[in-house]
């Protein structure tokens, strides 16, 4: 009996194992509800066929600015230029206002630089976070140093070819480097009080020094010290343009007869070059999609086929936008070129679309398709793109309502699509893939679209009659025009309708939707048992550390932390039931030990969505629900009910009671579910993904006591849920997953 169930560990574990494929497909389907797990692996491949190329021209070479799409004869233009062959400049200047109401007649955003490109007077009144007391690059809206200064920007000579590198970056002048005062020590209103000129531009300071007293950051991605521009290391673009092109802030320029958003397609008739694949640094991070190669590595490819649309104005353009190098991330480059992770909340967006871009699920060939991914970079654009300045907008300059901006946009891709392509018209659009990563997620998709499409989201909102319930008002879909006080009347500018556009359907159909983990880099759960940590003694009952709504609206959370918080403290849980709920400030320590030597772990709303089934399913902790009428991640694909608790809503002052009432032996049943499935709420794929979890796994075998590694590799499944596993399963991650789920689901497209 011992020998079986540690067989049965093995498997779950991750461990090879002697049984049968049958069998080992049942375990790894542990945990699953509903007919999905098995199918994909079951599955008669498809035969792999040469990828199709495309030969059509594209006119005035997109002026050397863009890329060709050698299917459609397209330009496919950077962020800085627009029109059928990327000849218009697109500005995007410095400011210090949007456009007024009235202004829809004006159709190019509005700047506060003159020539030279400096603001035009310092001390008139008015304040964007891309207002410029320095060179401001009107492309960007990125501020340097000026004034003629020692690191001043040194533009390239007029008529030079595009993408001719300046004569000198300079170093960058953020908006937490606005001076305060100007050179005379006049006060400048809309600057930072406490910067003064020397710290900028005296003979020490940042614009004049290389080791000055004052530092403001090298800002953009690829810019390394002395933050000049001088030394650069590679910059984030999409699969890292696969070798075949430049990078320039998140935009491939491809290199001749390569194409596509990360440059893995040659023209027909044209042979495929090495390029920059030779690099180390790009060995490390590239995938070459194996749809791409012109033999095919294997004789069959698994469904789901999925085509993945270019979509440049909504993912490369804002990327290009962003300015900072961290924003929107979920993996950038370091000085020496090595790869590092980013915590970004919202870094599922880039991440996915990776993901997508790299898969062997990946088709070229759009009449084979099983599905149509549509990348757009929502939240990217609702910070730090939106509001920056005076472009881009969809399409009234309104910063203070970024549903309206998300409507619109998803109206104006859908329509592009479908005029573009017949991929669309073919199936109605059921077949084609939305990640809608905000808040609230699906709730304010565009009604034809939502009930088209397939919606992957973080929030499982069920209700069918639904209003926002984000306390951050710029996100509440269902405020009226007229709630802000002197409320501006865009009513002249396209796209006011939006509020009509989404009404009658749900956020989150389970039956053809999905609730997918957010993004968590493998060093947030470095204290669980699934990255080979020796399990610790679970002595907290009931843990969270996060925002308890103490500076929100009321209705921020439902107002759940913030009465659990109340309730915990005002009774004293802690000493009486050794519950934890605070911020940073109240429960103080490190986050992933303590998730680890927890019970149980809230998971509750915040805005909408919040990670924090990940937090907790990660550490080998049972989730506390509460969010009625939400379902969890991945909540119709596993049985939430087999390792989980769910509490109503207004029960919150029986949590205490509930949790200890339950029996040692349901919460070790619990945690023995749980552990069948927690791997599914990590994305594991890609090789910066395999990189980094072996790191963690070296590290914790090298940074425990070696007794208490011998102790956690003696563990038998039996004795325990948490033995240390000694790799992880990537063949059944979060992407891994959602591939299953999309298999499963062909059938219902059609």
């Amino acid at each position: 009996m011992g020998a079986q169930n540690d067989s049965k560990a093995a498997a779950v574990l991750g461990e090879k194992t002697t049984d049968d494929p049958q069998r080992a497909a049942k375990r790894r389907c542990a945990g699953t509800r509903g007919a999905w797990c098995g199918r994909m692996a079951q599955q008669a491949p498809v035969p792999t066929r040469p990828p199709p190329r495309g030969s059509k021209g594209c006119p005035n070479d997109c002026s050397g600015w863009g890329n060709c799409d050698h299917d459609t004869g397209l330009c496919v233009c950077p962020a800085q230029r627009a029109g059928p062959d990327c000849g218009e400049e697109v500005k995007r200047p410095c400011t210090l206002r949007y456009r007024h109401p009235w202004e829809s007649h004006v159709k190019t955003a509005v700047g506060h630089v003159g020539p030279d490109h400096h603001d035009l007077n310092v001390s008139a009144p008015g304040w964007l976070a891309s207002r410029c007391n320095g060179y401001c690059l009107d492309d960007f809206a990125m501020c340097m140093c000026g004034y003629n200064s020692t690191y001043r920007h040194i533009p390239a000579p007029p008529g030079s070819p595009p993408w001719t590198p300046p004569v000198q970056w300079g170093r960058p002048t953020p908006e937490h480097c606005h001076l305060g005062e100007d050179r005379d020590g006049n006060k400048i209103e809309w600057g930072r009080p406490h910067i003064k000129w020397a710290d900028l531009y005296g003979d020490m300071g940042w614009c004049n020094n290389e080791n000055p007293i004052h530092h403001c950051g090298c800002l953009f991605d690829g810019n390394d010290w002395p933050c000049d521009g001088s030394r650069r290391f590679e910059a984030y673009c999409a699969n890292q343009c696969t070798g075949h092109g430049d990078c320039h802030w998140g935009f491939c320029k491809c290199h001749p007869g390569w194409y596509g958003s990360d440059c893995s397609r040659k023209k027909a008739g044209e042979e495929p070059e090495e390029g920059y694949l030779s690099r180390p640094w790009l060995q490390r991070v590239v995938v070459v999609p194996p749809a791409s190669l012109p033999s095919p590595p294997k004789p069959t490819r698994p469904r789901p086929l999925i085509y993945v649309y270019d979509m440049a104005p909504y993912t490369s353009r804002f990327l290009q936008y962003r300015l900072g190098a961290d924003s929107c991330m979920w993996r950038r480059f370091d000085s020496a070129n090595n790869s590092i992770l980013l915590p970004m909340t919202y870094s599922i967006e880039v991440h996915l679309h990776e993901m997508m871009l790299q898969s062997e699920h990946r088709t070229f060939d759009p009449e084979e398709a099983d599905f149509f991914y549509v990348p757009i970079y929502f939240t990217c654009f609702m910070w730090p793109v939106l509001g920056w300045a005076d472009h881009p907008w969809f399409y009234a300059p309104n910063a203070h309502s970024r549903p309206m901006h998300v409507i619109n946009m998803v109206l104006e891709a859908q329509a592009w699509l479908e005029a573009t392509y017949p991929w669309w018209r073919r199936r109605g659009g059921r077949d084609h893939i939305w990640l809608t990563a905000m808040d609230e997620g699906a709730c304010y998709m565009p009604t034809n679209v939502y009930n088209a499409s397939i919606m992957l989201t973080h929030w499982g909102r069920t209700d069918p009659e639904h209003t926002s319930g984000s306390a951050y008002l710029q996100d509440d879909y269902s405020i009226g025009p007229n709630f802000f006080k002197n409320a501006a009347n865009f009513s002249g500018w396209p796209g006011q309708d939006w509020r009509d556009k989404i009404k009658g359907h749900p956020c989150y159909d389970p039956k053809k939707d999905v609730v997918i983990p957010a993004f968590k880099p493998p060093e947030h759960f470095i204290s669980s048992p699934l990255m080979g940590a020796p399990p610790m003694v679970r002595d907290i009952l009931l843990y969270f550390r996060g925002d308890i709504g103490a500076a929100r609206l009321d209705r921020y959370s439902r107002g759940i932390r913030q009465r659990l918080f109340k309730l915990a403290h005002d009774n004293d849980w802690v000493t009486k039931h050794s519950i934890y709920i605070g911020n940073g400030e109240t429960v103080v320590g490190p986050y992933s030990e303590h998730m680890a030597r927890s019970k149980f772990c809230l998971m509750a709303p915040g805005d909408g969505w919040s990670p924090r089934a990940e937090d907790a399913v990660l550490h080998g902790c049972v989730p506390l629900v509460i969010m009625d009428g939400v379902d969890p991640v991945w909540g119709s694909l596993l049985d939430w009910s087999a390792f989980s608790v769910r509490v109503q809503e207004q029960a919150l002052q029986a949590v205490p009671q509930i949790l200890e009432a339950i029996p040692p032996a349901r919460l070790a049943a619990m945690q023995r579910a749980l552990t069948k499935v927690w791997h599914r709420f990590a994305w594991g794929t890609g090789p910066v993904m395999a990189d980094k979890l072996a790191h963690v796994f070296r590290h914790n075998a090298q940074n425990h006591p070696a007794n208490v590694n011998a102790v956690g590799t003696s563990l038998t499944y039996r004795a325990t849920p948490f033995v240390p596993r000694t790799s992880f399963p990537r063949e059944d991650d979060a992407f891994s997953t959602l591939m299953q789920w999309l298999y499963h689901r062909i059938d219902d497209t059609r």
